[in-house]
């Protein structure tokens, strides 16, 4: 493993361990100052943001993309061209959302059915809107260190940032108990971000403003926000739904599950964010023989790790809740399978998305429109059947057609130049290796571990216990397949 990879992962992994642990305070000191709905309120705010981010179109994707060959190659004209567009772009973008989001404030009466907040329901909502537009004035600083493979100098500033704000926070919500400063400090993060990469950029780079607009990123971001679409619709539909057909409460109880869900995808997504601009190198060098080599070793990979995280997680995550949020917040053990079925499928798609994004592949916007309806269609169906359930399940429903069938086939033919029946004969390798681990430690975990949890000690013995029986379970499954012994011994020379 090269240094820069080892750094990365090392920066990674600490910012990411450190702000999982404040988010988990702020979700406990939210939920008992400012009470379950209005910590549903803000989980509600926040995937409505979401929509309001579409404005993007794709331009930081196909942007990034654009950056990889002229930084290789030192094309100063052609990256000058890239960075030139997006500025030109996202200073739009921002009075854009600034102005939509504003005239939103007349239909916000008629998604949240509560009088709780009164007129200042509407100025947490602005606040909000001005954030997001915020974001976008130093937007491209990020996407232009990431792809000069600066990944960690990003993590760094973001980390930095996210930990200092989030104690900001959780001491406003203490001492002040009010939302307004709470969102007040997200503001003030965002501009302690831009002073940060601002300095960074205007001390390492000499980017000059040219006329004209890259065609390139134009006809890439077309495609792609038909997929971010689709992402915005299967992601931040849920609580909308709830909202909806349940309560802002029982939006508050899924989404501290979701914190969770949240934390696992960043863990594994740490080593998809240091790959990403290593992988779009090595794709723009290499020939497919070589790209798709590549793409089976970080697969199976993947599904290692995917799997002893959802069995720990299977095992720990109910009495963790408990001692965490209270009894109040305890989810059936039915529903908490459904969520880490799609938990499953996020954690081991990101390695094909990383080489379809690498290819520049983004002209299949046919199957976001695809994944989006399902996933829209069934969960209002089901939630007035089944409630929470039905929501999970529409979201499974649309990840298994979409997500782990139809995409990968895609880019095995598109990107690897392989039939759609070699990547379903892998998968059902790794997921029987998979179901095989899970019965496994299941049965070895009921006849070692102790069912009852009084305190954080016992879940921190607890956990070591599932952990170290579920690594070594999981790896010794794997050691059957040919490809994870050669992964382990790479590894170990280097």
């Amino acid at each position: 493993m090269n240094i820069k990879l080892k750094n990365g992962l090392k920066i990674n992994l600490i910012i990411t361990l450190a702000t999982s642990f404040l988010s988990f305070l702020t979700n406990k000191y939210f939920s008992e100052y400012m009470g379950a709905e209005t910590l549903g309120l803000m989980r509600l705010f926040t995937q409505i943001i979401a929509y309001l981010n579409l404005a993007d179109m794709g331009i930081g994707v196909a942007s990034a993309y654009s950056l990889y060959k002229p930084l290789s190659e030192k094309n100063e004209y052609q990256v000058n061209l890239v960075i030139s567009t997006v500025d030109y772009f996202y200073k739009r973008i921002a009075i854009l959302i600034l102005t939509i989001g504003l005239f939103f404030n007349l239909f916000l009466h008629k998604l949240i059915e509560t009088n709780s907040y009164g007129y200042l329901l509407y100025i947490y909502w602005s606040l909000y809107v001005l954030n997001t537009a915020v974001s976008y004035v130093y937007a491209k600083y990020s996407i232009l260190f990431t792809a000069n493979q600066e990944y960690e100098k990003v993590r760094l500033i973001q980390g930095s940032g996210r930990v200092i704000f989030q104690i900001l926070q959780i001491i406003c919500l203490i001492k002040l108990q009010s939302f307004l400063f709470f969102i007040i400090v997200m503001i003030l993060e965002n501009l302690y971000l831009f002073l940060f990469y601002h300095r960074h950029y205007e001390s390492n780079y000499n980017i000059k403003k040219v006329k004209g607009i890259d065609k390139n990123i134009i006809k890439d971001s077309k495609n792609l926000f038909w997929h971010k679409l689709g992402g915005v619709i299967v992601f931040n539909t849920d609580y909308i739904v709830l909202s909806k057909f349940t309560s802002l409460v029982t939006i508050a109880i899924y989404s501290s599950y979701l914190i969770v869900y949240q934390m696992l995808i960043t863990l594994i997504g740490i080593l998809s964010n240091v790959l990403t601009p290593i992988i779009g190198k090595f794709v723009a060098e290499n020939e497919k023989k070589d790209i798709y080599i590549k793409w089976q070793e970080m697969y199976v990979f993947y599904f290692y790790i995917s799997t002893i995280f959802i069995i720990c997680t299977y095992n720990l995550i109910i009495p963790f809740v408990k001692l965490w949020l209270g009894e109040e917040y305890i989810l059936p053990n039915l529903t908490v399978i459904l969520i880490l079925i799609n938990l499953f499928i996020q954690m081991t798609r990101g390695v094909t998305e990383t080489f379809k994004m690498a290819e520049g592949f983004f002209d299949d916007t046919y199957a976001p429109f695809l994944e989006s309806g399902l996933n829209l269609i069934f969960s209002i169906v089901l939630v007035q059947k089944i409630g929470l359930d039905g929501v999970i399940i529409g979201t499974i429903i649309s990840n298994v057609v979409v997500i782990l069938i139809l995409k990968p086939i895609l880019v095995f033919k598109r990107c690897f130049e392989k039939s759609g029946l070699e990547y379903l004969k892998i998968s059902g390798i790794y997921f029987f290796l998979t179901g095989i681990s899970i019965v496994l430690c299941q049965l070895l975990m009921e006849k070692i571990l102790l069912n009852n949890i009084g305190s954080w000690l016992d879940w921190i013995f607890k956990s070591s216990l599932v952990g170290i029986i579920s690594l070594f379970v999981v790896t010794i499954v794997f050691l059957l397949d040919g490809k994870f012994r050669k992964i382990l011994k790479k590894y170990k020379r280097g």
